[in-house]
């Protein structure tokens, strides 16, 4: 193989290259470029292999530093988002284990961040869009575990009811929001019975 162009592919991005070889065009990070000694007119290709390799791995990973750089994500929602993005199976199992190396991904603190985010959501609603992200239902039923859906019932309860009156069609309507939420009858009562109390 030979390489007979290697040129910048975005003035925004100084780092990335688009080389163009005899067999067609590449991607490479100006990292691995001079890692590997890689030049116009080289024709060796196992060096470019894993210059090739070694680029995916940088940029791959330089992608999900930003796309985390604004929340926390699940592995579930790296290994997707690298999925859209064409990478090998190979190259997103890397920087899942490079992302987790430097603890900046990590499903339990996700799930702890998400429930402290959602005080208004049923255990039931917690756990099912938990699972969702891909966090393991181990993880979620042991940080659930302690929780009492009381005061999430509460505010789920005043949420809804906020400029209502309290009559017997508002608790009605209540009793059936609770519970479409995914709250415990039982609990459902003891916050209805608050309300009707005050």
């Amino acid at each position: 193989m030979e390489i007979l162009e290697i040129n910048l592919k975005s003035k925004n991005n100084p780092n990335i290259f688009l080389v163009l070889t005899d067999r067609g065009e590449y991607i490479l990070h100006s990292d691995s470029i001079v890692k590997f000694s890689i030049m116009k007119g080289q024709c060796e290709d196992e060096r470019f292999f894993l210059a090739t390799k070694d680029s995916a791995q940088i940029i791959a990973f330089n992608l999900c530093v930003k796309y985390l750089n604004s929340t926390l994500k699940t592995v579930k929602q790296i290994k997707d988002y690298l999925k859209k993005k064409n990478f090998e199976c190979d190259i997103i199992d890397f920087t899942i284990d490079k992302l987790k190396i430097y603890n900046i991904i990590d499903d339990r603190n996700f799930a702890i961040s998400y429930i402290r985010s959602n005080p208004n959501f049923s255990n039931m609603k917690l756990k099912q869009k938990l699972i969702s992200f891909g966090v393991d239902s181990s993880t979620i039923d042991d940080l659930l575990s302690d929780i009492d859906e009381y005061d999430a019932c509460l505010t789920s309860g005043q949420k809804f009811l906020k400029s209502k009156s309290i009559d017997k069609a508002s608790i009605e309507k209540l009793n059936r929001h609770l519970y479409s939420q995914g709250f415990a009858w039982d609990t459902i009562k003891k916050v209805v019975r608050n309300f009707m109390s005050n």
